[in-house]
């Protein structure tokens, strides 16, 4: 057998010459497979095997050149078909299947054939490494090995569906669902579309913690964490089964609205307590206009500068001041334009659409009272007596604001409850409306004052006050992460 070399293409090339190489048999409609070398196929375009002792196998060596190779098989990893080089004698044209290691002929008679193969390393996955799991999300990232050329896109797939491209070599898959195992594959491709290996990986998603159960689980004792648990045997309490938050400054923080590392202070709130399989939050400060609008009820000659109160706790250096209702004389709730306007549309608007979903359609007990001159169980149990509104969006109860000083305050009528202030983690210090009404006077609404006290004599379409919104979360919320801190805030998943 004699061997030529030549150079076409900037690759150097050994030819070889013989006349059994270059015999033509045409196929009309047999099929002939060359049993010593069935691993080594060629195939007709009507999916006819050719016998492939027609043709010529030339392998890239290290120095660039071609050599003809004597194996049986097509050459695994480390090589890639060349489909520049490779060429039939009579016109036949060929393409290389990977996946089946089989050459295609796209010819109707049989032909001789020149199949070459270049040196090529294809880029690997060496491993995936597992990064963080939560109830609802998976984190990975890959380790590779670049080859001949740099990797481009990398690929994951989760549960056989459709690849997610990137270009990181970490992903987050979120949205999932607690306690289910998710099978991931990953793969990548380099600049030349030549796909790695696959590697897969198995992993379970942790058991998701509801919000509500996450809190109850703090309480072991009443006191235990700050909180009460509202049953009959509590001296002086709701009766209500309810865990409260009580006392000078419990760690009952959340943040809500926010996923950013840091919470922003518009999106601070406190938990005021378990309600059946309900949390229920109000704003840790104050909301102003950026949150309230500056329609409805929004008073602008009457703001409040921070710096002139020596009570105010928050951070705020204005606060911007509502009326409880401004169109009619009334002290119905659901007739509140503060209500209506600032809180159940603008305000409940500045959350995205999945915030939104977390807050509660809840009912609320806007019945009233006729005097602050009652403990907080007077209160509680007037409250929930008669009149109902269901909505998102409310403003705490005079009872909410006199379970949250301490236990030893609950025996002290809620007209003197100045002595409690520094006790209770809700007093904010500012005159902040309530949605307890008063139930002899149709104008009147009570709103906690500047010293602690509770007043009856808030009226509605002049009295403008800082607001402090309130709502019930849903009882499918689940509890992510935080340690309920100020700078700590509980986090939901």
């Amino acid at each position: 057998m004699n061997l030529e070399k030549i150079s076409l293409k900037n690759k150097n090339i050994l030819l070889i010459s013989g006349g059994l190489l270059t015999l033509i048999i045409v196929i009309i409609t047999i099929i002939i497979v060359n049993s010593s070398n069935n691993n080594n196929e060629i195939i007709n375009n009507k999916r006819e095997i050719v016998n492939n002792s027609f043709l010529t196998l030339m392998i890239e060596q290290e120095d660039g050149t071609y050599l003809e190779s004597t194996s049986n098989t097509w050459p695994g990893e480390g090589y890639i078909f060349n489909s520049e080089l490779s060429a039939c004698q009579n016109g036949g044209e060929l393409d290389y299947d990977s996946n089946t290691n089989k050459v295609i002929l796209y010819n109707n008679k049989s032909d001789g054939c020149y199949i070459y193969f270049d040196i090529y390393t294809k880029p690997v996955i060496n491993s995936i490494n597992l990064v963080e799991t939560t109830n609802n999300s998976i984190t990975i990232n890959i380790s590779t090995t670049t080859g001949t050329n740099p990797i481009t896109n990398y690929y994951y797939i989760i549960n056989n569906n459709t690849p997610i491209s990137t270009t990181s070599n970490s992903h987050t898959f979120s949205g999932l669902d607690s306690g289910t195992t998710y099978n991931i594959e990953v793969y990548v491709i380099d600049s030349l579309g030549y796909e790695s290996n696959r590697a897969t990986l198995s992993v379970e998603t942790e058991n998701a913690t509801l919000l509500a159960d996450y809190i109850k689980g703090l309480y072991t004792s009443q006191g235990s964490n700050d909180l009460y648990y509202h049953n009959s045997s509590l001296a002086n309490g709701a009766e209500d089964n309810s865990y409260r938050y009580s006392g000078a400054n419990p760690n009952n923080y959340i943040c809500f609205g926010s996923d950013a590392s840091t919470c922003p202070d518009d999106n601070l709130y406190r938990i005021i307590g378990v309600f059946g399989d309900q949390v229920k939050l109000i704003k840790a400060d104050y909301a102003n206009s950026n949150l309230l609008g500056t329609d409805g009820t929004y008073n602008s000659r009457n703001i409040f500068n921070a710096s002139d109160y020596n009570t105010y706790k928050g951070n705020l250096e204005t606060i911007n001041v509502y009326y409880w209702n401004n169109s009619t004389n009334n002290n119905t709730w659901n007739q509140s334009n503060l209500n209506e306007i600032n809180l159940n549309s603008t305000f409940l608007n500045t959350f995205s659409s999945i915030y939104r979903k977390k807050i509660a359609d809840a009912i609320w007990y806007v019945n009233g009272y006729n005097t602050g001159s009652a403990t907080p169980t007077t209160w509680h149990d007037a409250e929930s007596a008669g009149t109902t509104w269901t909505g998102k969006i409310g403003i705490m109860y005079v009872s909410d604001y006199g379970f949250a000083a301490s236990p030893s305050y609950w025996t002290t009528n809620m007209s003197s409850y100045s002595s409690a202030r520094d006790n209770n983690w809700m007093f904010m210090g500012l005159n902040e409306w309530t949605i307890s009404r008063n139930s002899s006077i149709t104008h009147y609404v009570y709103y906690v004052n500047t010293n602690g006290y509770v007043y009856d004599n808030g009226i509605v379409f002049m009295g403008s006050f800082a607001v402090r919104p309130c709502f019930y979360l849903t009882s499918d919320v689940t509890y992510a992460g935080g340690t309920g801190t100020e700078s700590d805030p509980l986090r939901l998943s």
